[in-house]
């Protein structure tokens, strides 16, 4: 993240309602709400988020309770807790991260193939 172009919410700073904008954002505070960028956010480690996030790449290592959409890719670091869903192409996740929600990967089959419908639970006994 280039630190010249870098929009932050530093700590002990609370935003309320809708950010939105081109990223990247850094957010070090609190924002409660929405937060829809074009670009790159990173949720630092003590920062905390009541949102929707929604960005083209979301890195947290901090809390975020609600949705979390990543259209390139989302990444947990270790000491993440997020709390609701997390959708995107790509997601990764620290073992010492923590979440709470479902998480959707959109999948590309190759023309002319369908996903097989899963009747019954393959795991259960």
């Amino acid at each position: 993240m280039d630190s010249g172009n870098t929009s932050v919410v530093t700590p002990g700073m609370i935003v309320n309602g809708t950010v939105r904008g081109k990223g990247p954002l850094l957010v070090q505070g609190r924002i409660d709400g929405r937060v829809l960028i074009e670009g790159e956010v990173r949720v630092a480690a003590k920062a905390i988020l009541g949102a929707e996030l929604e960005a083209d790449i979301v890195e947290v290592k901090g809390v975020v309770k609600g949705p979390i959409k990543g259209r390139t890719s989302v990444s947990l670091d270790a000491g993440a807790q997020v709390e609701g869903q997390i959708e995107a192409p790509r997601i990764e996740i620290d073992p010492a991260a923590r979440v709470k929600g479902r998480l959707i990967m959109p999948m590309q089959l190759p023309r002319g193939i369908k996903a097989p419908t899963q009747t019954r639970d393959p795991w259960a006994t």
